[in-house]
């Protein structure tokens, strides 16, 4: 682990952030509209959390026709048809452990195999995002910049965790930098004895990353 990750590094992920309404709202939203069974709660869930992260659905390989018909006729029918909603009230009175990662991958893939089916895309970005959103407590956030700060703290996984990590038949990628998140999450607790959720892991990479491209631009 990168030795430069003081304890005023980890006190400031733990403080609060502008963007802490917004993300409110979105909990909230997920919390108060969990399941999929209706095209309101899926839209207003997939729009609103997709433009909110820059991870869109309507982002396609071959887009046709408009968006609005795309979301209706095409979004609509794939999560009220999936098991999503199964799969997530199993997973949503576990905690986060050891244990339960690989359920975590697992179904973070099944979205993004579904989304593939219908944009010929892989968003693992979004899929990371929308699952946390419905379980916190769970899902690590998944993007570029969460990606690049992560090699500043952990370059390799232990051999165990790689192996773990290499074990399913899912994203690797996804399943490379869950196991990155969990390791970390441990030698901050073993260091500081402070165990970071989910957001607040993000709150650090995010903030890394930001500060080493500010550094570059100056």
């Amino acid at each position: 682990m990168d030795t430069t990750l003081t304890i005023e590094k980890i006190e400031n992920c733990l403080a609060k952030k502008p963007w802490d309404l917004v993300n409110q709202v979105l909990y909230d939203l997920c919390t108060n509209y969990f399941k999929h069974d209706t095209a309101e709660k899926i839209l207003a869930k997939t729009l609103l959390i997709g433009r909110a992260y820059a991870a869109a659905i309507e982002r396609r390989k071959n887009k046709s026709g408009i968006n609005d018909n795309f979301y209706i006729y095409t979004v609509v029918p794939m999560f009220k048809n999936s098991r999503l909603d199964t799969i997530l009230a199993d997973l949503k009175n576990k905690q986060l452990s050891a244990d339960t990662l690989p359920d975590i991958i697992n179904t973070h893939f099944y979205l993004t195999k579904r989304l593939f089916e219908i944009t010929e895309l892989d968003k693992r970005s979004f899929s990371s995002k929308y699952l946390h959103f419905h379980l916190p407590d769970l899902f690590f956030i998944y993007d570029s910049r969460a990606v690049t700060a992560m090699r500043q703290f952990v370059k390799r996984l232990p051999k165990h965790f790689k192996a773990l990590a290499d074990k399913e038949a899912v994203d690797k990628q996804y399943s490379n930098f869950v196991y990155k998140c969990f390791y970390l999450r441990q030698k901050i607790f073993e260091q500081y004895q402070i165990l970071l959720t989910p957001r607040q892991l993000d709150n650090l990479l995010i903030e890394t990353a930001n500060n080493k491209m500010t550094v570059i631009k100056v």
